[in-house]
């Protein structure tokens, strides 16, 4: 996505806001130790290793990796503030250069959370992570390391891919850092603030396509999963045409059921328009975790393995497993999210939102919420 923004959308002013979702109360002084964490973010600089594993990349445009090997974080482009428990982040720049600061501002967020609040690793974490990864492998699955924006530290998740590395199945993670220390394959697909920023462009009934289309035009077909949900899945399959369906490789499902939304929405969807799903990629990536065949697992996850063995039958499924993987250590993850709110195209600025698959989880002003669902007439 940066550099889809750097080169496509140079003068975007955009927003971003933390939503604090568990309610967790942040110790005294919090927001003063964050501060100093983003403050040191200055400092860090792409090495001449890094720029060149980058050029490895085949789908990226030499003259945007130049200018990122310069890029510098900037402070000022963060706001924090507390008042007793209640955590306050804004994030307010240009969108080219402020992209770079969700991901690893949540991980810091959460590492520095544990570490001020004292909670300790469980003896077991180390074989957790082994564990798992031999189930998947015994399984024949396919997974990658999604887990960097909850976990409970940096060492943790590095431990993840250290020890998933050489495990037949593992596709690679999406932490950049990572994917280059270990030699590992960096895997992702655009974000929900793609569509979100071209809906302050474009419209909400157009922003799906217009993402679709640039990314396509940009990417020519390399790093071709699409994100649904963005306003809900129902509303994306509307543009999610013949010529889409068959372009990208296939979709990732982030809210919902992910039964619900193999066996009602994507699968008929590709069969209605004549398109064989065998070759199509289905990665799943809401709250899942790892358990033995069929097992159900506790609460709200689902069992990765299960829907692997189900699907794999009829498209080509794939783990995208997060904090189940770098954060199952004996302390109960943070619920958060950094989303976007606002973008400024050079016309005014423009509330945007999220419409999630899941009631209760859109995120962006109210009145923008309500607008936005008209115009899409969901109820």
């Amino acid at each position: 996505m940066g550099a889809l923004v750097f080169h496509l959308f140079p003068n975007a002013v955009v927003e971003w806001e933390f939503i604090n979702r568990g309610g967790t109360d942040f110790p005294e002084g919090f927001a003063e130790e964050l501060q100093h964490q983003v403050n040191m973010m200055c400092l860090l600089h792409c090495s001449e290793n890094e720029f060149q594993w980058l050029n490895t990349i085949s789908y990226e445009r030499r003259t945007y990796l130049e200018w990122f090997r310069n890029y510098h974080y900037d402070p000022s482009e963060v706001t924090i503030k507390q008042a007793g428990g209640k955590l306050s982040i804004r994030i307010k720049g240009h969108w080219y250069r402020t992209i770079f600061w969700e991901v690893p501002l949540m991980g810091t967020i959460s590492e520095l959370y544990f570490r001020l609040t004292g909670q300790k690793l469980s003896d077991d974490w180390q074989w957790k992570i082994v564990d798992k990864a031999k189930l998947l492998e015994e399984y024949e699955c396919h997974w990658i390391d999604f887990g960097t924006r909850r976990r409970f530290s940096l060492a943790v998740q590095d431990e993840v891919c250290r020890a998933m590395a050489p495990r037949k199945g593992f596709l690679g993670t999406s932490n950049m850092y990572l994917a280059c220390k270990y030699g590992l394959k960096p895997h992702g697909t655009y974000a929900h603030e793609l569509p979100m920023a071209l809906s302050a462009v474009y419209g909400v009934r157009m922003a799906n396509l217009m993402t679709m289309k640039h990314w396509s035009d940009y990417y020519e077909g390399n790093v071709g999963v699409a994100l649904p949900d963005t306003f809900t899945t129902d509303i994306f399959l509307e543009d999610f045409t013949s010529y889409y369906a068959r372009l990208f490789d296939g979709t990732r499902q982030d809210s919902g059921n992910p039964y619900d939304f193999a066996d009602n929405r994507i699968l008929p969807h590709y069969q209605r328009l004549g398109i064989p799903t065998e070759n199509k990629r289905i990665v799943f990536s809401d709250s899942l975790g790892v358990a033995k065949g069929t097992e159900k697992m506790a609460g709200k996850n689902h069992n990765y393995v299960a829907l692997d063995l189900k699907y794999r039958k009829v498209a080509q499924p794939c783990g995208g497993i997060g904090t189940n993987f770098t954060n199952d250590v004996g302390v109960k993850p943070l619920n958060m999210v950094i989303k976007m709110v606002s973008a400024n195209f050079g016309h005014g600025t423009i509330d945007v939102v999220k419409l999630s698959d899941d009631a209760g989880k859109h995120t962006g002003n109210p009145e923008a919420i309500e607008l936005a669902k008209r115009v899409l007439n969901i109820k």
